[in-house]
């Protein structure tokens, strides 16, 4: 089958961002359905923005970006991208299983949703759908890596999205951990002398190889901050700025900042203790682990802090803590695997358990 003679399921004109685009526009070259690992290109055809359940695990896209789907950043340039240009036919549309799996898109997805809830689309965009024909998980992340490196105005895969998604592979046990079937896989599946230097392909393979000692290094789900607020409500937290508080635990500064700008006020104004509940947005499970606590040690160390200049002011040798006017209730799951079942029964993770 030649683009030219694409096949088009359904209507061949929909309205999309207030402008009428004929699906006859894909059957060029630039947009010619690409070759995917996991199946058959079918048909051109419009997708239903009102199946989208955000929640659901298919839009995530755990182990082919480093930050994940729901970032703010990369939905902010979606929404910016449709509210300056409108729907752009010279790329390829999202792409889609006949079942509706995505396959590609899965930010274009998201924010046309959010963009047809709000009254400022219709219900249908274009999209190209394959047969699947490889269910496998490989085939899944080469496909994504292919993908996210080839349109705009997604964001183009990264070194680290290569690491994350062979790291997952390794998991999965679809990838063997040896240098020779990393470099086979980088090579021969992602061809990946066509996208990197030589120095940064030796840089992926080193880091590969450092972190997938044991099977593989999880992943962190990393995702906009909205998502993180709705699940602490679905665990019961409902995070209002005033007595219970989302704070991101990456810089050692967060821990002085929630100290002062969260902690002192609700002391002075003799409130209950705030609840604070952390997440990260570090792709590096180790390194999340590490500021978790580095975070909870900050507070506590201002606390204690606080009451030795007390006890001084007092000419007192000490004065114990006997009311600690925060509650670190929690973390949002992220890590892959080890956190499956604090995000399926929406739980926090305590911060030793984490």
């Amino acid at each position: 089958m030649t683009y030219e003679h694409a096949p088009i399921l359904g209507p061949q004109k929909i309205t999309v961002f207030g402008k009428e685009i004929d699906l006859a526009v894909y059957r060029n070259k630039e947009t010619a359905p690409p070759e995917i690992k996991s199946g058959v290109f079918s048909h051109i055809g419009s997708f239903d923005l009102d199946t989208v359940d955000p929640d659901d695990e298919i839009w995530y896209q755990d182990g082919i970006r480093e930050e994940g789907t729901f970032t703010k950043e990369r939905l902010d340039a979606f929404d910016n991208s449709y509210d300056v240009n409108g729907w752009l036919a010279k790329y390829i549309p999202p792409m889609f299983t006949l079942d509706g799996i995505p396959k590609d898109g899965r930010g274009r997805v998201l924010s046309a949703r959010e963009k047809y809830k709000a009254g400022l689309t219709g219900r249908y965009i274009p999209a190209y759908f394959y047969t699947e024909t490889d269910s496998s998980k490989k085939a899944s992340v080469i496909d994504g890596l292919d993908n996210n490196l080839r349109h705009d105005p997604a964001f183009k895969a990264t070194m680290e999205s290569v690491v994350s998604g062979s790291l997952l592979l390794i998991k999965e046990g679809e990838l063997e951990f040896s240098e020779v079937a990393i470099r086979t896989f980088l090579f021969t599946d992602l061809k990946i002398e066509k996208r990197f230097s030589p120095g940064n392909i030796t840089k992926i393979v080193n880091a590969i190889l450092k972190r997938g000692v044991g099977g593989g290094d999880p992943l962190v789900r990393v995702e906009v901050r909205g998502k993180h607020e709705a699940f602490c409500e679905k665990a019961g937290y409902k995070v209002d700025g005033k007595t219970t508080f989302l704070l991101c635990c990456d810089n050692d500064t967060y821990a002085y900042r929630a100290w002062c700008q969260h902690i002192l006020p609700a002391i002075v104004k003799n409130n209950n203790p705030v609840k604070i509940i952390l997440f990260t947005n570090n792709h590096v499970p180790a390194e999340a682990r590490k500021k978790v606590k580095a975070f909870k040690n900050f507070i506590e160390y201002f606390l204690d802090a606080s009451f030795l200049m007390v006890a001084k002011d007092l000419g007192l040798p000490s004065i114990p803590v006997k009311f600690k006017p925060f509650e670190i209730v929690g973390c949002i799951p992220q890590i892959i695997g080890k956190h499956d079942a604090y995000r399926k029964s929406y739980r926090l993770v305590d911060i030793d358990k984490y």
